[in-house]
């Protein structure tokens, strides 16, 4: 992979991987609740996830699904059911309550996440269209996936810093009360984005 095609594709994967969506509102509740270091098994498995998504839609899975409607209404479908479930539990504010959730995301459920995660199937197939090495190297893919992994890890690691700098701001029920309304608004409106 040469430099340019590098830098190209940490910078869709930032931009992709950085803006608001499930994973990024997830790991700022998190970030919220438990604190960064508490959260830090959800970022590695966001961005194990991601990167096991994108090798996934790079072997060929993202052809049966965008040419198979069945299976993409089935993914939306199901998708929309665990979406609309979290942003309820938000907006109750139960994820923001340490008292209501026992513990965060762990690396494996993180992972899996991905996988009815809407915005994580469209950035898989657009990262895999546009950046699928030509030459078939396996080097070149191996760069891919790691580059997105760590970059992903990034952002992720962001939003759950970003979650536990607000936390002092929400410590009162009524602060965080709005911002679990707040959060569970933007899921929803990734829900309605997965059926426009």
């Amino acid at each position: 992979m040469r430099p340019n095609e590098l830098i190209a594709l940490v910078t869709f994967v930032a931009v992709g991987s950085g803006s608001p969506g499930p994973n990024n509102t997830l790991l700022l509740a998190s970030g919220v609740t438990f604190g960064f270091r508490r959260t830090i098994r959800h970022v590695v498995g966001t961005s194990l996830g991601l990167a096991l998504l994108v090798g996934i839609a790079a072997a060929g899975a993202g052809v049966v699904v965008t040419a198979a409607p069945g299976v993409k209404v089935m993914l939306k479908v199901v998708a929309s059911v665990y979406l609309v479930y979290l942003a309820a539990r938000l907006a109750r504010g139960a994820a923001l309550d340490p008292a209501a959730v026992q513990r965060p995301f762990g690396v494996a459920r993180a992972t899996a996440f991905q996988f009815v995660n809407p915005k994580a199937w469209v950035f898989a197939l657009a990262l895999v269209s546009a950046f699928a090495p030509t030459s078939g190297s396996a080097v070149d893919a191996g760069i891919a996936v790691l580059a997105v992994s760590i970059v992903v890890g990034a952002t992720a690691a962001l939003w759950a810093v970003g979650g536990t700098t607000l936390s002092h701001a929400l410590e009162d029920d009524r602060a965080r009360r709005a911002a679990g309304l707040a959060l569970g608004a933007l899921l929803m409106a990734s829900v309605a984005f997965l059926w426009v």
